[in-house]
């Protein structure tokens, strides 16, 4: 016999699918890619539907459900990208990623302690998909969750806000970034580490993780020279409005 829960739980997966098709083809409609759009936005919506990750009760996580399956529909769908790789390293080594219910249900995201990530210590959002929440040592401290909650999170809004211009604008000035730490190499005599002006230029100095290490309270992050990075705090701490926003608080820990 199916209990009640059970059942909430099933509509609530063909409901999320469903919907996220629906919204995924109009998305896709705008593309020319309507089938495309559909099967991103069902998958998508079947996931976190069984994942439980949508806070239907809220503001934030109706509008969450919406964008995600819409406007940053392109940003979703390399999330699932990254989900699959995760998924299947998951399969050839044995070595779960570990999925993290805590942060994740009714909190509008997915997220992993470990999984692919492009930098060890370091978390990586793409879509709704954070990796990496854990710390080197595998510890999800009380410092790494609020790195979630309040780093990570802002780049899932960052990305629901700008939609397919944030892929754009982050790797634009990275590469940009990149380019200006060479040249600058190249001309000057300082000591500096290349790989330290790639940090400086391309990554601190991005106004998207700029944004993110503000609202975490972390500017300047913890461990980097402040006079490598923006002098002041970025000046919108708090530009996700009131009901779409998680709380910020103080670090407990260095990142």
């Amino acid at each position: 016999m199916v209990t009640a829960h059970e059942a909430d739980h099933r509509n609530e997966v063909v409901g999320t699918a469903v919907g996220g098709a629906l919204l995924g083809a109009m998305a896709g409609r705008a593309l020319r890619s309507t089938a495309l759009g559909a099967t991103v936005g069902f998958v998508h919506g079947w996931i976190t539907g069984r994942r439980r990750i949508y806070d239907w009760s809220s503001r934030r996580g109706r509008a969450a459900f919406v964008l995600d399956h819409s406007w940053a529909l392109p940003t979703t769908a390399a999330g699932l990208v990254v989900l699959g790789i995760t998924w299947l390293r998951e399969r050839l080594s044995g070595v779960s990623a570990g999925y993290e219910s805590s942060l994740s249900e009714r909190q509008n995201r997915i997220v992993h302690r470990a999984g692919v990530v492009l930098r060890r210590g370091f978390a990586v959002t793409v879509g709704t998909v954070v990796n990496g929440a854990a710390g080197r040592d595998g510890q999800l401290t009380e410092r790494r969750r609020k790195l979630v909650t309040d780093h990570e999170d802002v780049h899932v809004w960052q990305q629901r806000v700008f939609g397919p211009l944030y892929p754009i604008a982050y790797v634009g000035w990275f590469v940009g970034g990149v380019l200006v730490s060479v040249v600058r190499r190249a001309l000057s005599r300082n000591d500096a580490e290349l790989s330290t002006e790639i940090d400086r230029f391309a990554y601190y100095r991005n106004p998207f993780e700029w944004h993110a290490y503000t609202c975490d309270a972390n500017w300047p992050p913890h461990g980097v020279d402040p006079q490598s990075v923006w002098a002041e705090r970025f000046p919108i701490s708090e530009w996700v409005p009131q009901p779409f926003r998680e709380s910020a608080g103080t670090p407990a820990e260095p990142r």
